[in-house]
Protein backbone atom coordinates (compact mmCIF):
# COMPACT_ATOMS: atom_id res chain seq x y z
CA UNK A 1 0.00 0.00 0.00
CA UNK A 2 1.79 3.29 -1.05
CA UNK A 3 2.19 5.69 2.04
CA UNK A 4 0.06 8.87 2.90
CA UNK A 5 2.70 11.86 4.07
CA UNK A 6 1.30 15.02 5.40
CA UNK A 7 3.71 17.90 5.80
CA UNK A 8 2.72 21.05 7.76
CA UNK A 9 3.43 25.43 6.69
CA UNK A 10 1.57 26.96 9.45
CA UNK A 11 -2.21 27.93 10.40
CA UNK A 12 -3.89 24.98 8.86
CA UNK A 13 -1.79 24.43 5.29
CA UNK A 14 -1.39 21.09 4.78
CA UNK A 15 0.18 19.23 1.82
CA UNK A 16 -0.45 15.79 1.37
CA UNK A 17 1.13 13.48 -0.58
CA UNK A 18 0.63 9.74 -2.02
CA UNK A 19 2.26 8.36 -4.83
CA UNK A 20 2.79 11.19 -7.55
CA UNK A 21 -0.11 12.88 -6.12
CA UNK A 22 -0.57 16.00 -4.10
CA UNK A 23 -3.10 18.08 -2.06
CA UNK A 24 -3.15 20.71 -0.13
CA UNK A 25 -5.78 21.91 2.08
CA UNK A 26 -6.02 25.52 3.70
CA UNK A 27 -3.01 26.70 2.05
CA UNK A 28 -2.21 30.12 3.82
CA UNK A 29 1.11 31.49 2.48
CA UNK A 30 1.05 34.98 2.69
CA UNK A 31 0.40 35.30 6.17
CA UNK A 32 -0.41 39.27 6.51
CA UNK A 33 0.47 40.91 9.64
CA UNK A 34 -2.53 42.06 12.02
CA UNK A 35 -2.58 45.83 11.00
CA UNK A 36 -2.95 44.64 7.37
CA UNK A 37 -6.76 43.80 8.53
CA UNK A 38 -7.46 47.13 7.94
CA UNK A 39 -7.09 47.90 5.04
CA UNK A 40 -7.88 45.27 1.77
CA UNK A 41 -5.76 42.01 1.82
CA UNK A 42 -4.34 40.65 -1.38
CA UNK A 43 -2.25 37.03 -1.83
CA UNK A 44 1.28 38.16 -1.70
CA UNK A 45 2.70 36.06 -5.47
CA UNK A 46 6.02 35.94 -4.33
CA UNK A 47 5.97 34.27 -0.64
CA UNK A 48 3.24 31.80 -2.14
CA UNK A 49 6.07 30.50 -4.50
CA UNK A 50 8.55 30.28 -2.06
CA UNK A 51 6.11 28.55 -0.03
CA UNK A 52 5.09 26.41 -2.66
CA UNK A 53 8.89 25.63 -3.31
CA UNK A 54 10.18 25.11 0.06
CA UNK A 55 7.38 22.36 0.13
CA UNK A 56 8.48 20.74 -2.77
CA UNK A 57 5.01 21.27 -4.59
CA UNK A 58 5.07 22.05 -8.84
CA UNK A 59 1.78 20.53 -9.19
CA UNK A 60 -1.18 19.89 -7.32
CA UNK A 61 -4.29 17.39 -7.95
CA UNK A 62 -6.46 19.32 -5.82
CA UNK A 63 -7.29 22.64 -3.00
CA UNK A 64 -9.53 21.52 -0.15
CA UNK A 65 -11.11 24.16 1.92
CA UNK A 66 -12.68 23.42 5.07
CA UNK A 67 -14.25 26.96 5.19
CA UNK A 68 -13.47 30.28 3.40
CA UNK A 69 -12.08 32.32 6.01
CA UNK A 70 -9.01 34.64 5.06
CA UNK A 71 -6.45 32.77 6.86
CA UNK A 72 -8.02 29.59 5.23
CA UNK A 73 -9.06 30.77 1.41
CA UNK A 74 -7.10 34.00 0.92
CA UNK A 75 -4.46 32.40 -1.10
CA UNK A 76 -6.20 29.62 -2.86
CA UNK A 77 -6.83 31.31 -6.59
CA UNK A 78 -3.01 32.46 -6.85
CA UNK A 79 -2.06 28.93 -5.62
CA UNK A 80 -4.02 27.42 -8.72
CA UNK A 81 -2.66 29.27 -10.94
CA UNK A 82 0.85 28.68 -9.75
CA UNK A 83 0.52 25.13 -9.05
CA UNK A 84 -2.59 23.88 -10.81
CA UNK A 85 -5.42 21.69 -9.94
CA UNK A 86 -9.25 21.79 -9.10
CA UNK A 87 -10.88 23.84 -6.30
CA UNK A 88 -12.53 21.66 -3.89
CA UNK A 89 -14.89 22.96 -1.19
CA UNK A 90 -18.28 24.94 -0.48
CA UNK A 91 -20.53 26.73 -2.40
CA UNK A 92 -18.57 30.00 -1.12
CA UNK A 93 -15.35 28.24 -2.37
CA UNK A 94 -16.91 28.24 -5.85
CA UNK A 95 -17.59 31.94 -5.71
CA UNK A 96 -13.93 32.56 -4.82
CA UNK A 97 -13.09 31.09 -7.64
CA UNK A 98 -14.99 32.37 -10.12
CA UNK A 99 -14.66 35.67 -8.89
CA UNK A 100 -10.88 34.67 -9.41
CA UNK A 101 -11.67 33.76 -13.01
CA UNK A 102 -10.92 30.01 -12.21
CA UNK A 103 -12.30 27.91 -14.89
CA UNK A 104 -15.60 25.67 -14.08
CA UNK A 105 -14.34 22.72 -15.16
CA UNK A 106 -11.39 23.01 -12.32
CA UNK A 107 -14.33 23.76 -9.16
CA UNK A 108 -15.80 21.16 -7.38
CA UNK A 109 -19.07 22.08 -5.44
CA UNK A 110 -19.04 18.97 -2.48
CA UNK A 111 -22.03 16.80 -1.56
CA UNK A 112 -21.39 15.51 2.05
CA UNK A 113 -20.20 12.60 2.91
CA UNK A 114 -19.90 11.66 -1.41
CA UNK A 115 -16.47 9.85 -2.65
CA UNK A 116 -14.47 12.05 -4.68
CA UNK A 117 -10.79 10.46 -6.50
CA UNK A 118 -8.49 13.23 -7.07
CA UNK A 119 -5.72 11.91 -8.20
CA UNK A 120 -5.03 9.08 -6.12
CA UNK A 121 -6.72 10.19 -3.28
CA UNK A 122 -9.81 9.05 -2.19
CA UNK A 123 -11.63 12.16 -0.17
CA UNK A 124 -14.74 13.05 1.40
CA UNK A 125 -16.18 15.96 3.37
CA UNK A 126 -18.04 15.52 6.35
CA UNK A 127 -20.06 17.67 8.14
CA UNK A 128 -18.54 20.47 10.12
CA UNK A 129 -18.96 23.17 12.89
CA UNK A 130 -16.49 26.16 12.98
CA UNK A 131 -15.32 27.34 16.58
CA UNK A 132 -18.11 29.35 18.10
CA UNK A 133 -16.37 32.56 19.51
CA UNK A 134 -18.05 35.16 21.90
CA UNK A 135 -17.44 39.25 21.32
CA UNK A 136 -15.43 40.63 19.75
CA UNK A 137 -13.29 37.60 18.40
CA UNK A 138 -16.94 36.27 16.42
CA UNK A 139 -16.26 39.51 14.67
CA UNK A 140 -13.23 38.22 13.04
CA UNK A 141 -14.30 35.13 12.46
CA UNK A 142 -17.91 34.59 12.36
CA UNK A 143 -19.19 31.14 12.36
CA UNK A 144 -21.34 31.54 9.11
CA UNK A 145 -22.17 33.69 6.44
CA UNK A 146 -21.39 33.31 2.74
CA UNK A 147 -19.06 35.13 0.54
CA UNK A 148 -20.84 37.38 -2.09
CA UNK A 149 -21.14 36.36 -5.94
CA UNK A 150 -19.36 40.03 -6.08
CA UNK A 151 -16.22 39.72 -4.23
CA UNK A 152 -13.41 40.82 -5.92
CA UNK A 153 -9.67 40.90 -4.43
CA UNK A 154 -8.16 42.66 -2.71
CA UNK A 155 -10.71 42.57 -0.40
CA UNK A 156 -11.46 43.35 3.57
CA UNK A 157 -11.27 40.37 5.66
CA UNK A 158 -14.94 40.52 6.44
CA UNK A 159 -15.65 39.32 2.83
CA UNK A 160 -14.39 36.58 3.54
CA UNK A 161 -17.30 35.07 5.19
CA UNK A 162 -16.96 31.32 6.56
CA UNK A 163 -19.23 29.79 4.19
CA UNK A 164 -20.45 25.81 4.68
CA UNK A 165 -17.61 23.93 6.92
CA UNK A 166 -16.22 20.88 6.81
CA UNK A 167 -14.37 18.00 8.22
CA UNK A 168 -12.43 16.78 5.22
CA UNK A 169 -11.42 13.04 5.04
CA UNK A 170 -8.46 11.78 3.01
CA UNK A 171 -8.21 8.06 2.53
CA UNK A 172 -7.73 7.68 6.69
CA UNK A 173 -7.24 10.73 8.08
CA UNK A 174 -9.89 13.37 9.05
CA UNK A 175 -8.78 16.86 8.72
CA UNK A 176 -10.68 19.60 10.93
CA UNK A 177 -10.07 23.38 10.33
CA UNK A 178 -11.89 24.51 13.24
CA UNK A 179 -12.32 23.32 16.75
CA UNK A 180 -16.10 22.91 16.23
CA UNK A 181 -17.89 19.73 15.66
CA UNK A 182 -21.25 18.16 14.94
CA UNK A 183 -22.19 15.96 17.61
CA UNK A 184 -21.98 11.93 16.65
CA UNK A 185 -21.44 13.11 12.73
CA UNK A 186 -17.71 11.11 12.79
CA UNK A 187 -18.64 7.84 14.84
CA UNK A 188 -17.87 4.93 12.95
CA UNK A 189 -15.67 6.65 10.32
CA UNK A 190 -12.44 3.87 10.93
CA UNK A 191 -10.00 6.67 11.05
CA UNK A 192 -6.39 5.89 11.67
CA UNK A 193 -5.07 10.04 12.18
CA UNK A 194 -6.90 13.21 13.21
CA UNK A 195 -5.77 16.67 12.55
CA UNK A 196 -7.24 19.49 14.96
CA UNK A 197 -7.06 22.76 14.45
CA UNK A 198 -6.81 23.81 18.00
CA UNK A 199 -6.75 28.08 17.70
CA UNK A 200 -9.35 30.08 19.78
CA UNK A 201 -9.87 26.44 22.26
CA UNK A 202 -8.25 28.70 25.08
CA UNK A 203 -11.54 30.53 25.41
CA UNK A 204 -13.30 27.61 26.18
CA UNK A 205 -14.42 25.86 29.19
CA UNK A 206 -12.15 22.37 29.86
CA UNK A 207 -15.93 20.37 29.37
CA UNK A 208 -15.97 21.71 25.88
CA UNK A 209 -12.29 20.53 25.23
CA UNK A 210 -13.39 17.31 26.64
CA UNK A 211 -16.34 16.64 24.42
CA UNK A 212 -14.51 18.31 21.29
CA UNK A 213 -11.91 15.26 21.84
CA UNK A 214 -14.75 12.96 22.20
CA UNK A 215 -16.38 13.64 19.11
CA UNK A 216 -13.70 13.66 16.91
CA UNK A 217 -10.61 11.49 18.04
CA UNK A 218 -12.37 8.72 20.73
CA UNK A 219 -15.24 8.20 18.34
CA UNK A 220 -13.27 7.77 15.15
CA UNK A 221 -11.39 5.16 16.48
CA UNK A 222 -8.07 7.02 15.98
CA UNK A 223 -4.74 6.56 17.16
CA UNK A 224 -2.90 9.43 16.17
CA UNK A 225 -3.60 13.11 16.46
CA UNK A 226 -1.85 16.16 14.92
CA UNK A 227 -1.96 19.32 16.06
CA UNK A 228 -2.51 22.11 13.58
CA UNK A 229 -3.42 26.05 13.65
CA UNK A 230 -1.70 26.72 16.79
CA UNK A 231 0.61 29.32 15.77
CA UNK A 232 0.40 33.11 15.48
CA UNK A 233 -1.23 33.36 11.52
CA UNK A 234 -0.04 37.30 11.79
CA UNK A 235 3.30 36.83 11.83
CA UNK A 236 5.66 35.43 8.50
CA UNK A 237 7.06 32.03 8.95
CA UNK A 238 10.86 32.67 7.47
CA UNK A 239 11.67 32.80 10.98
CA UNK A 240 9.50 30.06 12.33
CA UNK A 241 6.30 29.82 13.87
CA UNK A 242 5.17 31.59 17.13
CA UNK A 243 2.44 30.51 19.43
CA UNK A 244 -0.84 32.28 19.47
CA UNK A 245 -2.35 33.54 22.81
CA UNK A 246 -2.33 30.77 25.27
CA UNK A 247 -2.31 27.34 22.53
CA UNK A 248 0.35 25.95 24.85
CA UNK A 249 -2.16 25.63 27.88
CA UNK A 250 -4.26 23.68 25.13
CA UNK A 251 -1.51 21.21 23.78
CA UNK A 252 -0.88 20.31 27.18
CA UNK A 253 -4.36 19.19 28.02
CA UNK A 254 -4.77 17.39 24.75
CA UNK A 255 -1.43 15.81 25.18
CA UNK A 256 -2.87 14.69 28.71
CA UNK A 257 -6.53 13.53 27.40
CA UNK A 258 -4.24 11.28 24.45
CA UNK A 259 -2.67 9.84 27.74
CA UNK A 260 -5.51 9.08 28.95
CA UNK A 261 -7.17 7.56 26.42
CA UNK A 262 -4.23 5.96 24.50
CA UNK A 263 -3.63 8.17 21.38
CA UNK A 264 -0.42 9.88 20.43
CA UNK A 265 -0.67 13.38 20.63
CA UNK A 266 1.89 15.43 18.50
CA UNK A 267 2.04 19.38 17.59
CA UNK A 268 2.72 19.56 13.93
CA UNK A 269 6.01 21.31 13.25
CA UNK A 270 6.92 23.79 10.06
CA UNK A 271 8.25 21.68 7.33
CA UNK A 272 7.82 18.34 8.65
CA UNK A 273 6.98 15.19 7.72
CA UNK A 274 4.50 12.88 9.18
CA UNK A 275 3.80 9.09 7.94
CA UNK A 276 -0.25 8.95 8.03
Amino acid sequence: MTAVKLSYFGTNSLVIQKGASTLLIDPYFSRPRLLALWVKLNPDPLRIMKGLSLAGVKHVDGVLLTHTHFDHALDVIEVIRQAGGCLVGSQSAMRLARSGGIEEKRCISVSLRELYSIGDFQVQFHPGCHLPFSMPLNWLFPEDGQISENLTIPAHFWAFQCGDTYAIQVEHMLVFGSAGFVPDAYRGLKIQTVVLAVGGLETKPRSYLEQFYQETVRSTGARQVLLSHWDNFFLPSERGLKQLGLSFKIIEQIQELGAVYGQTVQVLAYGETYRV
